[in-house]
């Protein structure tokens, strides 16, 4: 007996007639209906069978012609041995942290017993000369995961390689034979976690403490020169995307671009977070490219590029405007992502108040190390929202768009010695013959709209001047009472 073969054996006697051929029917139903002759008519006699399937039961009975007549014994039958036959899969890893990671695999299709399952991993997709197992299992498919780092801990923000094999018991040969996926996966580690927690604690971070955050994986895009850390949040719905870039910064030093917390359910972020100061973030007049793509630190699937906007009378409204990233054509690259916009009223809004407000920033952006311009831009979904047919879906429009902006100056310790605050509000419509000021509020107000503290690690007696301030003065450059004359847009 083997995978493939089988002989069958079979015998008469008290014979009165001449035998004159005798063999056997074999199928794979009771009712075995394939005929192969013996050679010769003696008994006992025997046929061996060739080309069968492995791990199959066949059925058989053995006959002879006496006299010109079939005489037939019983049916009987047997299995092929099984050979291994499981395929096998990796999953994408999991909890990857700076220093360790969880290698993730499955298997279908397996007919032996799964003595082993495990990993090969390393730092080369050609040499993964590192093991990791775990046990096997009777069932003929399942997952199974081995977490590698901990003691001997993973080196941060390094990419690792690993395969999914198991141990499977082939019949044919009395062996385990290994069972490999065809392909090699990989993941990269976190960097060093204190250089993440400050990415997000820093004074122009908004509070995201009761949003559960965890580090859900790192990453690289070159093409952007995007290193890039991404959080889960406690709702399914809404992620943590923190983009840095290290090409042209200072000292060619890691350095971050922006945070954004995107909401799947609406296609947008709720807020993006930067700053602005022009020795740290340099520009260069790089110019704005317009390569739209998703966000390669949102794994949530909802992103979409508004594909029809403007001929229904929006444009992708950016938060961190593509004219504050101008150091690289890759840093402004990073602009350019799904989660970094949202549908927003073309005419007298994007290319009227909003370009105008978007223009005062920048032209408030401060030098050296001692003062920084924090920026939070985001929009609201008041009253009835409407959405916007878009590649398959249905994008709500925000009712309207805001900007919270923060003033510090800081000490040789890098603590805030003095803020200054304000805030811009719009409706998401045509606001045209206004002019951008009249948008002022307090950062208090929004923060209340939005639902966040949006400059919480600012020290508290600071902060609760600056977010209750409406004085527009010290941004705009014009008192809140002045009748100055703005040739764009009308009376400031």
């Amino acid at each position: 007996m083997s995978s493939t073969g089988a002989t069958l054996s079979g015998s008469y006697a008290g014979e009165t007639l001449t035998v004159s051929e005798v063999g056997f029917y074999y199928g794979t139903t009771d009712n075995p209906s394939t005929k192969v002759t013996a050679t010769g008519t003696s008994s006992p006699f025997s046929k061996a069978l060739t080309g069968l399937n492995a791990n199959t039961s066949y059925y058989y009975k053995a006959y002879v012609i006496e006299g010109g007549q079939e005489r037939t014994g019983s049916v009987q039958s047997f299995k092929t041995k099984a050979l291994a036959t499981s395929t096998v899969y990796n999953d994408a890893a999991s909890a990857v942290t700076s220093s360790s990671a969880q290698l993730n695999g499955h298997f279908s299709g397996a007919t032996g017993q799964i003595y082993e399952t495990g990993f090969y991993w390393g730092t080369s997709s050609g040499n993964l000369s590192q093991t990791v197992t775990t046990d096997g299992t009777n069932a003929s498919s399942g997952s199974f995961s081995c977490t590698i780092g901990g003691s001997s801990p993973l080196s941060a923000s390094t990419t690792y390689y690993y395969k999914a094999y198991v141990l499977e018991y082939d019949e044919a040969s009395g062996n385990y034979v290994e069972r490999a996926a065809s392909t090699v996966q990989s993941f990269t580690t976190a960097a060093q976690q204190q250089g993440n927690n400050d990415y997000l604690t820093g004074y122009g971070m908004p509070d995201i403490s009761g949003l559960g955050v965890s580090l859900r994986q790192s990453g690289t895009y070159s093409d952007r020169n995007d290193k890039w850390y991404s959080y889960n949040t406690n709702s399914s719905n809404r992620q943590i995307a923190v983009h840095t870039y290290s090409e042209g910064a200072p000292n060619s030093a890691e350095t971050l671009n922006y945070v954004v917390l995107y909401d799947q359910s609406k296609y947008a972020p709720v807020w993006t977070a930067h700053t602005m100061n022009s020795t740290y973030w340099p520009d260069e007049n790089a110019g704005r490219n317009d390569s739209w793509t998703s966000d390669p630190a949102i794994s949530l699937t909802q992103q979409t590029g508004l594909d029809n906007a403007s001929s229904v009378g929006y444009s992708r409204g950016h938060f961190v405007a593509s004219e504050y990233r101008q150091t690289t054509v890759k840093q402004n690259k990073q602009t350019f992502y799904y989660s970094n916009q949202a549908p927003q009223w073309q005419s007298g809004f994007n290319d009227g108040i909003w370009a105008t407000l978007e223009g005062r920033v920048k032209t408030k952006t401060p030098s050296g190390q001692y003062t920084m311009l924090y920026v939070v831009t985001g929009v609201l979904y008041e009253g009835n929202t409407t959405t916007l047919p878009s590649n398959g879906k249905n994008v709500p429009i925000p009712s309207h768009f805001y900007k919270c902006i923060m003033k510090c100056s800081l000490n040789g310790s890098g603590q805030v010695t003095g803020a200054q605050g304000i805030a811009f509000v719009y409706t998401n419509a045509s606001h045209t013959g206004e002019n951008y000021v009249s948008g002022a509020t307090s950062i208090r107000s929004i923060e209340q709209r939005a639902g966040f503290d949006f400059f919480a690690k600012v020290p508290d007696d600071l902060e609760n001047s600056a977010e209750t301030n409406t004085d527009h003065s010290w941004f705009t450059g014009v008192s809140n009472t002045s009748s100055v004359y703005d040739n764009n847009w009308g009376t400031l």
